[in-house]
């Protein structure tokens, strides 16, 4: 079966293991707890950096991807 070009597969993702590997230690608690503070920070920008949509949809897109990495260190602690 022929990957589609915006398809991601395990491999495209190795760039963002590396860095929470690297940067956070592997640890995925405090990769979230730095998105929770992107957010926070969102929040003191000047308000004609972004749009009210632009920040909302940010904001949006950063506490999806806080809740991926919840669901993947919950199902880890499940298996231990």
């Amino acid at each position: 079966m022929k990957q589609e070009k915006n398809e991601l597969s395990n491999d495209d993702l190795t760039p963002l293991l590396y860095y929470i590997h690297e940067y956070h230690e592997g640890d995925l608690l405090s990769f979230s707890n730095s998105l929770d503070k992107v957010v926070f920070m969102f929040h003191f920008l000047i308000e004609d950096t972004f749009t009210d949509f632009e920040r909302q949809n940010c904001c949006h897109n950063l506490f999806e991807l806080k809740e991926a990495v919840m669901e993947i260190y919950l199902n880890m602690e499940k298996s231990i």
